[in-house]
């Protein structure tokens, strides 16, 4: 490891002497004279306890912070004294508040630390043998659970990887994605341990969904990456998750999903509050994003053709016969026409409608549509 400082301190006389004086007492206590600003919090709700909202006061809130908060690039917090000649400076890359912040980040945060679960212990794992699944269905399902493996991975790894390189100032932000690399975390474990309690294991990674993973996570900015995992993979993710608790094959897994979806409705809507605060603070970036999303459509359109679907053709026909796969297409197919339906619907609420006339997808369904429904959603 190389040196970061000059001074071995060790070898430094006026150190040593100083930490000599303070074990005789002899104490400087400037500190106790910082000159930072003294208030009083108390919590609005003594049921919900002290919160970030109820800290939103002074020099210490969020609401007055500045697009460009001229403050410390170190590990200051908000609100405390520092020197800024002696301070270090962490070069923070994301600087504006623009960059990072959300409406209702606060609230998201404390949503997300008071709605933790254990993928160990709130799945009851226990009762899967209960339930006699047929062989194909398992497989199919483990399939499935692989898929979500891989993409929660990479959930992971974005908010971790952009976490460090914003200004300590935005640390509801921080907090936050933080808590959302904790949530996909836990959702790589459970679909991992459920590949496998179902004696199948893990089955295909897919070429498609890996190289839309990596288009995600090599987004130049932090708000492009935003764009494209909240708005569009994570949203479509969510509709997937709503439609496998429909088509789940024991009530074991019914109960997985509804815990993963309250987490990713979450994420979504942070994304989505983000987006909207750079429409509204600044709107020079829309095209910038736009074109974030051109490519973000592109990758993700690979995704309609590949064993990830034929595998929910089976779990929602139930089985492998004719019967069962012609019921499964009909299922799939709402699906694949409710994901397309529901991203629109999420660029409309995050002030994106006008991008719904040139979407890929609106392309996708007119190209393949293989019933009205499909085509009165592209025209």
């Amino acid at each position: 490891m190389s040196y970061y400082g000059s001074t071995d301190y060790l070898e430094n006389s006026d150190f040593l002497l100083r930490m000599k004086d303070m074990r005789k007492g002899n104490l400087d206590l400037g500190w106790m004279k910082a000159g930072t600003e003294q208030i009083e919090v108390h919590a609005s709700s003594a049921k919900r306890g002290l919160t970030y909202l109820d800290l939103n006061q002074g020099s210490y809130g969020y609401d007055e912070l500045a697009e460009i908060p001229r403050g410390p690039r170190g590990a200051a917090p908000r609100g405390a004294s520092y020197e800024v000649d002696n301070q270090a400076d962490l070069g923070p890359d994301l600087n504006l508040k623009s960059d990072v912040w959300a409406y209702k980040v606060a609230s998201f945060y404390e949503e997300a630390v008071s709605r933790q679960w254990d993928a160990t212990t709130d799945v009851p794992w226990a009762d899967l043998d209960k339930y006699d699944t047929p062989e194909e269905v398992e497989i199919a399902f483990a399939q499935l659970c692989t898929f979500f493996t891989e993409v929660e991975m990479i959930a992971t790894d974005l908010p971790a990887k952009w976490c460090w390189r914003m200004n300590n100032q935005f640390h509801e932000v921080k907090g936050f994605i933080a808590s959302q690399a904790i949530d996909e975390a836990r959702h790589a474990e459970v679909f991992r341990k459920r590949a496998l309690a179902g004696g199948v294991g893990l089955m295909q990674a897919l070429p498609q969904a890996e190289h839309s993973l990596k288009a995600i996570l090599d987004s130049d900015t932090y708000s492009e990456a935003s764009a494209f995992m909240h708005l569009l993979a994570e949203g479509n993710i969510l509709t997937m998750f709503r439609f496998s608790e429909f088509i789940s094959p024991t009530p074991v897994d019914k109960r997985m999903f509804q815990l993963v979806m309250q987490d990713e409705a979450r994420h979504v809507s942070y994304g989505l509050q983000h987006l909207k605060w750079i429409l509204d603070n600044t709107p020079e970036r829309k095209e910038q994003l736009h074109a974030a999303l051109d490519e973000a459509e592109n990758f993700s359109l690979s995704q309609f053709d590949s064993a990830l679907f034929e595998a929910m053709i089976v779990l929602a026909g139930k089985g492998t016969s004719p019967e069962q796969i012609k019921r499964g297409i009909e299922i799939v197919g709402t699906l694949q026409v409710r994901q397309v339906e529901e991203y629109f619907q999420r660029l409309r609420r995050a002030g994106f409608a006008e991008r719904i006339e040139k979407s890929k997808f609106r392309d996708l369904l007119a190209a393949v549509s293989l019933n009205q429904q499909d085509a009165a959603i592209a025209s």
